[in-house]
């Protein structure tokens, strides 16, 4: 017979009350002052749980072929929560009941409530990117198996490295992605931990990818355990997320409230009271929220990574752009640029979804001004906006009109996707137009440190726009690849990694930021060429009026950034 039918609204039928009984029966609390007292699941806990092992109503067991995923709405679930939540030792419980407990659907009762019974052959791998990593929940589960009731069950052998399951060939065992020698078991459950930094560069996707797809071939079900990840990495984690599967369960506690300001303490600590839920001291857990608020103010912590680990806050970098306060107190309103001034431009574009910016840097005295920036429209509410792009001819149009109002010394301009008008640009303005790839890791972290410099040594100010304020304050900073020990700035500097400017959060807009950073290169490429000696007032504008206008000769000829030495 079929599931009975909901005995009050919202009712679902799962086997997640009877798998949160069994690890409440014989599952203890592996570290800390109750070590050995029996694991009391959370209300958070205990949501998961249903969810996690949510039937469909008409379920059915093959009769030749049963799976361990069969009947069950979702084959994985991610859970994100803070650092220190408990997600680890909850794993834990998880994995020891796909080893031993009912998890696997066996049909109806006669009630119409569903029957479980343990998997037939089980196979749990722990996975992670490193061996540290993967003790965050294998010592937990070791420590339960045989500190608690289960550790004489006949044939099971609880070992420090792995364990071998009774009646079978199955087994609990970490594995990583630096030695993925286990990979083809025919596992039956994944575990995996910190999947926030399991990403391509150091195997972790394509680990995660392989044991999905033999958790596929075998019918079997997978967790991810994991913190708030850094969207620029495309972490296992951001990606999971962001696919949106139907059979995969997001576990997400309030993912979508605001930034909070993390000078404010009373928002700080209001928010971490929400996101640890039932794990926070006032809440009835275990969390210290003095301690965890401690954490997010400290020095040796980025904000960026506070916000992350802490606050559980989806967000990039390892620190902000630019310092809020510095940044605000740089901006010198009310100023525009005097026609016929010595500049240098710095131009950011795009075609579709970004903005695309021109900016100006005054030579004289580094002082950035906003000169225009195209945005695309916010997207309609029902997700049907019309599709947007640049006007190409009103950005030529205002970058001619900036070479002819400006003494314009240098434009730095990123050439994707603009390479057509950056060949018209350099023809018009002749040894004036400078191809400055932002992809070019090397290339853009000198002049991101140039940038950052300047602004801390008071030698940066800026007009205070609304559009290029905003962009900034949207902008991040996160490592890119690890410098080569030969690199001059590596030493100079101390900084192993070289940096990148991205979004905090996707959708946000930053190319007004980008294009202040390349207006301030170029800045200072025409003072190393001399430009602060020659630098003079610009004339009154009855004088300027009276000066027929010299128009350069046509040429096609632009300077490589190879050049550069910024």
């Amino acid at each position: 017979m079929p599931w009975r039918g909901p005995a009050e609204p919202g009712e679902f039928p799962t086997l997640g009350w009877l798998i949160g009984e069994w690890i409440e029966t014989f599952l203890i609390i592996p570290d800390g002052p109750q070590r050995g007292a029996p694991y009391l699941l959370t209300t958070e806990m205990w949501n998961h749980l249903l969810w996690a092992y949510r039937l469909k109503p008409h379920a059915a067991v093959h009769p030749k072929y049963p799976k361990p995923r069969d009947g069950f709405v979702y084959f994985g679930t991610q859970l994100r929560r803070p650092q220190k939540w408990g997600k680890d030792p909850f794993m834990a419980t998880r994995c020891i009941a796909h080893a031993l407990g009912p998890v696997q659907f066996d049909g109806w009762d006669a009630d119409g409530e569903p029957v479980g019974r343990p998997v037939d052959t089980p196979w749990i791998q722990l996975a992670a990117t490193s061996d540290d990593q993967t003790d965050n929940t294998y010592k937990p589960l070791y420590r339960m198996l045989s500190e608690g009731p289960l550790a004489d069950t006949p044939g099971l052998d609880i070992g420090e490295t792995r364990i071998k399951l009774p009646d079978g060939d199955g087994w609990i065992e970490p594995v990583t992605s630096a030695a993925r020698s286990r990979l083809g078991a025919p596992i039956t459950f994944g575990a995996f931990t910190e999947p926030h930094l399991m990403c391509k560069r150091d195997g972790g996707l394509d680990m995660a990818r392989a044991m999905k797809r033999n958790l596929t071939g075998m019918g079997g079900s997978w967790m991810e355990a994991t913190n708030a990840w850094d969207p620029s990495e495309q972490s296992v984690a951001q990606l999971t997320a962001e696919a949106h599967s139907p059979g995969v369960y997001l576990d997400h506690r309030f993912a979508d409230l605001p930034r909070v300001d993390i000078a404010d303490e009373d928002a700080v600590r209001e928010r971490i009271v929400l996101k640890y839920g039932d794990s926070a001291r006032s809440n009835g857990g275990w969390v210290d929220e003095d301690a965890i608020y401690a954490d997010t103010q400290a020095t040796d912590v980025g904000e960026s990574e506070a916000r992350r680990y802490f606050l559980d806050e989806v967000t990039v970098g390892e620190q902000d752009a630019v310092n809020a306060l510095r940044w605000a107190a740089a901006a010198v309103l009310g100023e525009t640029l005097v026609p016929g001034e010595t500049i240098a431009l710095g131009f950011d574009g795009s075609r579709y979804r970004d903005a695309t910016t021109l900016i100006a840097c005054r030579i004289r005295d580094g002082r950035i001004f906003h000169i225009r920036t195209w945005e695309p429209p916010p997207p309609s509410p029902d997700g049907n906006s019309p599709k947007w792009m640049v006007p190409h001819a009103e950005v030529d149009a205002a970058v001619a009109d900036a070479f002819a109002a400006y003494d314009v010394r240098y434009m730095f301009l990123d050439p994707h996707l603009w390479q057509d008008y950056m060949g018209l640009w350099a023809g018009r303005y002749p040894k004036r137009v400078v191809s400055f790839d932002t992809r070019s890791e090397r290339l853009m972290d000198r002049a991101i440190e140039r940038f950052r410099t300047a602004l801390a040594n008071g030698e940066l100010t800026h007009d205070g726009h609304e559009v290029l304020d905003r962009h900034a304050r949207n902008a991040a900073l996160a490592k890119g690849k690890r410098k080569p020990r030969e690199d001059d700035e590596a030493v100079r500097t101390g900084a192993d990694h070289y940096l990148r400017v991205v979004k905090k959060r996707a959708g946000h807009l930053i190319d007004a930021f980008v294009a202040a950073i390349l207006a301030y290169a170029a800045r200072g490429q025409a003072v190393e060429d001399g430009a602060l000696v020659d630098d003079t007032p610009p004339p009154p504008a009855a004088a300027r009026s009276a000066q027929p206008s010299q128009p350069h000769p046509p040429s096609t000829v632009y300077r490589p950034s190879g050049r550069l030495t910024l």
